[in-house]
């Protein structure tokens, strides 16, 4: 019998041939292609990479980073600016003079053409000076859109997409096939582009972009050449600013401010070393401050060239973050090179004045207000006996039209606390006097070591000021010449146009005629006990900035350790990385702790390891374990609360006094609590002491008070503990800044900040 294949007919036998060949065809075709790939060296692997909520929200560090280390799918882990911190990474040359010499590393490839010869992408370079762009703000690129972009499988199957790149992460997202057309919230890929990317022209319309050496091409095809062209640009632009910023090696940090951190760069090609300011404006809501002082910066470099002016080198933004390149002063801080020195005079606090009031006069003929002229802002260029001073941080600085048109601050009040002008305090009006007038400032402290208006808090320290409340004490300037005298009261006047003027000043008799070289010994002792309380209270601002932040994102891109162990570093008479507990009360003031705070119980509580001295890692858990509402922390505020009823009543009272409501309502008007505030906490209270306890629930509330009659209720000890976990504002109270932060989430309305009273309000 025959077989079932020779019952069909000659035809069907003919397709069954025609079908295994080709079936044979493509299978070498599939085969083909898995060789091309593996020749071109792209995995099949899913690369390293980050979601960009958290790629926003890096460190410094974030800027330069190396190449993945590894293909998984799992997500980056994050690591802190310690970690990173000794990173190699991609940047350009900052000097002109090395567009010439330095070629291209970033690869624009193009596809084949019609004959069969590679065609690159015709896209103009513009961004660093490696490729001739001489602007001085670098920007990432963003941009998103519609694109057909072709599959990863040998289908090679052509769908809409949504797609975006986002500084240098580079994803796509489905689009529904409705007629609405909605985007995907979360992305179908996402590649971080290297430095090793590149670019393939295709056609007229399509191109393809390899995000880095373990990935494969992305094809696209655009709607028309405009867009195609709009996005190898901004591609191209992504790749060019990775391979300059690759050359730069990121250094040791310099200084922590209220705006930002500044750490050392190095060019890895020739070695030059700057300094990197990096600020968040996410964070502190500035960038428009961040661009005038980057204006005022570039008008400093190109016009003014002053040498006692800090000078500016690039700028550039990525996503939240601002990274502000500018020339490196090794020499450190003004006085703290004087401490150093071991031997000061008249005549060298006449030589700083100088240059400090000539650079003062420059940028005043630019119509310049530096406005917060203050010792942190003053530093040395070289480490060189003979260094010059350079002026620093203009990021209060405002132009004006002229000096005598006094610029509007509106309500705010611009400067540092200690060196503000009477008037700018009055009535916020900004001149070029105001300088002068801090510049007077500094110069009292270099004649006799601590600062004219001294005071408890803040607040007695502006009233002095605006009063012109300041005193030449006998004993302390018995060896300072009466023309440095005159000088001086003539800087501090009160009426800003009674004020001897910037040329006034550099026409003094003081600097040409008495130059006294008698050495200051006693002004140098007492300007080393006045730096490192300054350098004290700045640490306890810092641990202010820490305890502000509400969220736990911008908590953790503030703890740093090293960056913390370079203040504490700098705080220790040796150098070395931690504080003895008696030198560590000055943290506590500069925090802004209540009066009614035991500044050594709070001293103690920050060394958590018990060991009489205060690192870095006790730093940060400290400032944790009063973000968390430790009970040690609790402990301190409920002594704290029986000394605000003490100075009420007059009377005393004993730790084992349980806390009534009547106490309580006592310390929330003396330390004027918000009244939302108040009310929310008395009706979460009342309410919990009204439940009955009769024993039937298990779930019993963790605040268990001791019910009276009415609304009558105490609290002892342990279980204000537990008030305290359930109300952390309490704390706050006791914390300047931290009182000021939620006073304003108060006025916002932002009482969703407080979850566990928004939670108990809405019951």
């Amino acid at each position: 019998m025959d077989s079932p294949v020779e019952r069909l007919s000659s035809s069907s036998k003919e397709a069954i041939g025609r079908f295994s060949e080709t079936s044979a065809r493509i299978q070498v075709k599939v085969r083909k292609s898995n060789l091309d790939s593996h020749h071109h060296h792209h995995t099949v692997a899913t690369p390293t990479r980050r979601s960009l909520s958290s790629f926003s929200r890096d460190s410094f560090a974030s800027a330069f980073p190396s190449p993945p280390s590894s293909t998984t799918s799992s997500p980056v882990k994050r690591t802190s600016l310690l970690r990173t911190m000794k990173r190699t990474m991609a940047s350009p040359p900052l000097s002109s003079s090395h567009s010439s010499s330095t070629k291209p590393q970033c690869k624009y490839i193009s596809g084949s053409s019609s004959t069969g010869s590679p065609r690159p992408v015709a896209v103009p370079h513009t961004i660093t000076e490696r490729h001739g762009g001489m602007e001085l703000w670098v920007k990432a690129p963003m941009l998103a859109g519609e694109m057909e972009k072709q599959g990863f499988r040998w289908r090679k199957k052509w769908k809409t997409r949504y797609v975006e790149l986002n500084s240098r992460m580079l994803s796509y997202y489905e689009i529904a096939d409705d007629h609405h057309g909605h985007v995907a919230k979360k992305a179908r890929k996402r590649a971080q582009i290297t430095a090793d990317g590149f670019l393939e022209d295709i056609d007229e319309r399509s191109f393809s972009v390899t995000p880095s050496a373990d990935e494969k091409p992305w094809v696209f095809r655009a709607s028309d050449a405009k867009t195609k062209m709009k996005w190898c640009k901004a591609l191209t632009d992504c790749i060019d600013i990775l391979n300059w910023l690759q050359h730069y090696e990121l250094g040791d940090v310099l200084g922590v401010g209220g705006n930002g951190v500044v750490n050392q760069i190095v060019d890895t090609r020739n070695g030059k070393q700057f300094a990197v300011k990096s600020v968040d404006v996410s964070k502190f809501k500035n960038r428009e401050a961040v661009v005038s002082e980057v204006e005022i910066m570039r008008n400093i470099t190109n016009n003014i060239k002053h040498p006692n002016l800090v000078k500016i080198y690039k700028v550039y933004e990525e996503q939240d973050k601002i990274y502000i390149i500018m020339e490196l002063c090794t020499g450190g801080e003004l006085y703290d090179s004087i401490v150093k020195r071991g031997c000061y005079s008249e005549a060298d606090a006449a030589d700083i004045m100088k240059q400090l009031l000539s650079a003062l006069q420059a940028l005043h003929k630019y119509n310049i207000l530096h406005l917060d002229i203050k010792p942190e802002n003053i530093l040395l260029s070289s480490k060189e006996k003979d260094a010059k001073i350079v002026l620093t941080d203009f990021g209060l600085a405002r132009m004006v039209n002229g000096k005598k048109n006094p610029l509007q601050g509106g309500t705010s009040m611009a400067g540092t606390v200690g060196y503000i002008a009477p008037e700018v305090i009055s009535s916020h009006n900004y001149t070029a006097a105001a300088d002068v007038f801090s510049a007077g400032v500094i110069l009292f402290i270099l004649l006799v070591g601590y600062p004219p208006f001294q005071g408890d808090s803040e607040v007695e320290i502006l009233l002095k000021i605006a009063r012109g409340d300041f005193q030449f004490k006998n004993e302390d300037w018995a060896h300072i010449s009466t023309p440095a005298k005159e000088l001086v009261s003539r800087m501090l006047e009160v009426r800003a146009d009674e004020r001897i003027t910037v040329d006034e000043v550099l026409n003094h008799p003081w600097f040409n005629e008495v130059r006294s070289d008698c050495e200051l010994a006693k002004t140098m002792e007492r300007l080393q006990r006045f730096n490192f309380d300054r350098k004290s209270e700045n640490m306890g601002s810092f641990m202010s900035s820490m305890l502000s932040d509400v969220t736990e994102a911008d908590y953790r891109t503030l703890v740093d350790i090293k960056t913390i162990r370079t203040m504490i570093s700098q705080l220790s008479p040796e150098g070395k990385d931690r504080i003895p507990l008696g030198k560590a009360h000055l943290i506590a003031k500069g925090l802004g702790l209540s009066p009614y705070v035991d500044e050594k119980s709070f001293v103690g509580f920050l060394d958590q390891n018990h060991d009489g001295f205060i690192d870095a890692q006790d730093f940060c858990e400290g400032v944790k374990a009063v973000r968390d509402h430790d009970t040690s922390f609790a402990k301190i505020i409920y002594v704290a609360m029986h000394k605000v009823i003490e100075e009420d009543t007059c009377a005393p009272s004993p730790l084992d006094h349980k806390l009534t409501r009547k106490d309580f309502e006592t310390v929330f008007e003396k330390l004027n609590c918000p009244e939302p505030l108040v009310k929310v906490f008395f009706k979460y209270i009342d309410e919990q002491g009204q439940r009955p306890d009769d024993g039937s629930s298990d779930d019993a509330d963790p605040v268990e008070l001791v019910q009276q009659t009415g609304e009558d209720w105490e609290v002892d000890e342990n279980q204000f503990v537990d008030v305290f976990a359930q109300f952390p504002f309490i704390g706050s109270l006791f914390l300047r800044t931290a009182k000021d932060n939620m006073t304003m989430i108060v006025k916002s309305k932002s009482i969703d900040l407080f979850p566990r009273i928004s939670e108990d309000s809405s019951a």
